[in-house]
């Protein structure tokens, strides 16, 4: 079986971007999006705890996996759904009135971009 080289798509450098900022059971964090030319979601910057703590680090390295798997063509609605229902701290009541209360950090994350970027063929 040959193997297939995968194609990386770059979102252009000039882009549509939306920060939100969000609180989860306290914690402050923000979301950047950037899209595409055809308004796709292109790439996510993702913010929350002090910087060079685990959790700000883990949140850049999925920020990070994330923008690379839009990039080569994964299907978000198939990101957001692996997302949703992680269960660990960060959790609680948010200050989003779309999603209100979420299980994780990812949890939000797969809601929100769900909500923001919906499922289009």
């Amino acid at each position: 079986m040959a193997a297939t080289e995968a194609v990386r798509r770059r979102v252009p450098r000039e882009r549509v971007s939306q920060t939100r900022q969000f609180v989860i059971g306290g914690a402050e964090g923000t979301l950047t999006t950037g899209t595409q030319d055809d308004g796709q979601l292109g790439e996510i910057f993702l913010r929350i705890g002090k910087q060079g703590s685990t959790l700000s680090g883990l949140a850049e390295a999925l920020s990070i996996v994330t923008s690379l798997a839009l990039q080569y063509g994964t299907p978000l609605d198939l990101i957001a759904q692996h997302l949703q229902g992680t269960r660990f701290e960060p959790a609680g009541l948010t200050d989003d009135p779309e999603v209100p209360e979420v299980s994780s950090l990812l949890d939000y994350l797969g809601r929100r971009l769900a909500i923001d970027f919906p499922y289009r063929d």
